[in-house]
Order: structure tokens, then sequence, then C-alpha cells
């Protein structure tokens, strides 16, 4: 079984949107986690070890780099891996932090280094995933608890950007002022090191299959240029007050298209 989904999400990496043309245009266009049109191409490579949670618990451990930010004592949180990864993260009124695991350069990549995103034209890379949000509790509605794909890119001066594809958001994320919801856009925060976009809201307790396009979403976010590297792609639940959340995740397949 492991196996055959591991096709289907290579299948699902065919499925584009707009080829980019130029490393320095950026996209105008709001970015797609699911694609529509089917791709032709005559190479696709892997770039990731261990997508599938195949190994034992140890492995997987090392290749999918759980970790916390932000939390204290106070905080239950953990990850597990048993045939998926599954997050439980719980915190209380005051505390603020997020859990991630997924795909770093360091330890997950097979080449143990960066990915370039862009090296004269641009580099195809896509991120295949499924998610179930098994449950979700924030006690007085107010808090803020977002989960997200979320990939990190090393610029040619140094610094490291973030990208962040919201899949479920509490009423309470959705409201920072230098987003756009409230206009009808996709843009839930950007400022800083960060730009944030709001694509869906799974639903609670099923499984859904997603693919992201990594190269367009960085161009439309950020604009995409020479020497660009990609360095992590991971899901990450993070949290401010009183929240509970359990998550699954499985088939995290990071692909290079050429």
């Amino acid at each position: 079984m492991k196996t055959h989904r591991m096709l289907i999400f290579l299948f699902l990496t065919m499925f584009p949107t707009l080829l980019l043309t130029k490393c320095a245009t950026s996209s105008q266009a709001v970015p797609q986690m699911a694609s529509e049109e089917a791709l032709t191409c005559s190479k696709h490579e892997i770039i990731n070890i261990d997508g599938d949670v195949s190994l034992d618990e140890a492995q997987n451990r090392i290749y999918w780099s759980p970790h916390s930010t932000g939390l204290t004592d106070v905080a239950t949180w953990s990850v597990t891996f048993e045939n998926e990864t599954k997050i439980f993260l719980k915190t209380v009124r005051g505390e603020a932090g997020h859990v991630a695991t997924g795909a770093w350069w360091t330890t997950s990549f097979k080449t143990n280094t960066r990915i370039p995103l862009c090296t004269g034209k641009p580099q195809r890379l896509f991120a295949s995933f499924r998610v179930n949000i098994a449950s979700v509790y924030c006690q007085s509605g107010d808090e803020w608890l977002r989960i997200a794909l979320a990939f990190a890119v090393k610029r040619s001066n140094g610094a490291v950007v973030y990208t962040e594809m919201d899949f479920w958001d509490s009423p309470k994320t959705l409201m920072h002022p230098s987003g756009n919801i409230k206009f009808g856009g996709d843009i839930i925060y950007q400022g800083g090191d960060v730009v944030e976009y709001k694509l869906d809201q799974a639903a609670i307790g099923e499984w859904k299959d997603y693919s992201s396009d990594l190269t367009r979403q960085f161009d439309s976010a950020w604009s995409l240029k020479d020497g660009d590297m990609l360095e992590s792609v991971y899901v990450v639940v993070e949290t401010i007050g009183s929240v509970t959340v359990t998550l699954k995740v499985d088939d995290l397949w990071l692909t290079r298209l050429e």
C-alpha cells in the first residue's frame, strides 16, 4: 500500500500550475495547492528519503526532524511515527509556540545539500503530502491556531525566508492587520521574513491530499532569483492560547521535475 500511495503522489506532482519563464519575474497570481493541468516531463526525481514513514521509529525520527519552538514546560507535545506521522500539541492560555516536522536538508535530503530553486532558469520543485486533522479544540474560540505546509529558502545574501500555505486556521488567525483576507484576498500575513497564504480549510477527521508547486509559490511571495536554495519543507502547528490539536501526516514527498 505504501508503494502504491507513493506512486499516486508522484503522479500528483505532475500537475503543476504555470511554468515560470524568468527567474526575476514574480507571478502575480496567488499560488494554488492543487493543480489541474497535466504535465508531460522527461524526468522526475524524489529528493527526500523518508516521505512514507516506512522505516523504524529511530530512523523516521531522524529523517522527519520533529521539534518545537517557543513552548514552555506547561505545554504538552509529541511527534510519533507508526505508519504515519502523528503530531499532538496542547497549550494553555498565555502559551505560544509551534511544533514542526518534515524534511530538512541536513537530515532528510538525499544529497545532504540545499536544493537550488533557480540556476539561470527555475528548477521545478513540488511537495506532495496527505493530512488528517484528527481533532481540534479551542477553549474560547479566540485562540490562535494555524496548521500549514511551510518551507524555508536561503537567499544569495544569506537571509532565510519562509513561505506558509495554511490549510486550517482559527478565526483569530485570519484577523492579522497585514493580511488582505478581510478584502477577499488570500494573504493572511506578510512581513519580515514570512509570507503566509490561506489556501484551504480542511475538514476535521478526514484525509486530504495536496500537491504544492514550491517554485511558483516562492516566486509569488518573494520573486525568484538565482541562488535561492530550498533548505526545508515541513508541516507546522502553531498555537497561542488554550488549544489542543492532533494532526496526522503521511506521504510527504519532494520532487524535482525536469
